[in-house]
């Protein structure tokens, strides 16, 4: 494997729920990975969005060989996610030398009508914005690590992973990892405790 994952950044950790065992060896693992497979905007002639799996060696979608995600210690699973969008400065620049030639400002239904004008002119040259959204999961500790500090990039793995093997990931915060270390009647003695509501009375500021 030639590419390399991150060393450093912002990740958050994610339980996998018990009793839902995946095999990465197994054919139905790249199979599922398939069905949410990335597929490409490139020649798109409109605004658009495109998520979906890919490997660090074939960025296309085309192929999930396990051989190209086995780091050794997990598996590398990574989202492609493609962003299609007209530019600012493009609109702008049309906006105004449409002004221009007018002597005023457009109204709203001339705005409207020269963007449509410049999406069907321009999309198809555009090119996407490609983001890619690199975790592992460790089948054997039941884990998964996404590296992103993205709200919205960690919700659309979960949701591309949910979408390919009905699992739903949970996430791992300090609470979950203590809880999960401890033997089952501690944990159910803490998950039964409640906070302590001190009084305010003769508390100064």
């Amino acid at each position: 494997m030639q590419s390399t994952l991150r060393r450093s950044g912002t990740f958050a950790a994610f339980l996998l729920p018990p009793k839902h065992r995946i095999e990465p060896g197994e054919p139905a693992f790249a199979a599922a990975l398939a069905r949410c497979r990335f597929r490409t905007i490139e020649n798109a002639a409109d605004e658009a969005v495109s998520s979906g799996w890919v490997t660090p060696e074939d960025p296309s979608g085309d192929t999930h060989a396990i051989e190209d995600m086995d780091t050794g210690g997990g598996i590398w699973l990574r989202l492609r996610i493609d962003t299609k969008k007209l530019p600012a400065s493009q609109l702008a620049m049309h906006l105004a030398a449409a002004k221009r030639a007018k002597g005023l400002a457009l109204n709203a239904r001339e705005r409207r009508e020269l963007k449509h004008d410049l999406l069907e002119k321009l999309m198809p040259r555009v090119l996407p914005k490609t983001t890619n959204v690199d975790g592992l999961l460790f089948v054997t500790k039941d884990r998964a690590i996404v590296f992103s500090g993205s709200k919205s990039h960690r919700e659309a793995f979960a949701k591309a992973f949910r979408e390919s093997f009905g699992v739903e990931l949970q996430p791992l915060g300090p609470r979950e990892v203590a809880l999960d270390r401890l033997e089952r009647s501690d944990a159910k003695a803490i998950e039964e405790l409640h906070p302590v509501r001190w009084s305010q009375a003769g508390r100064t500021a």
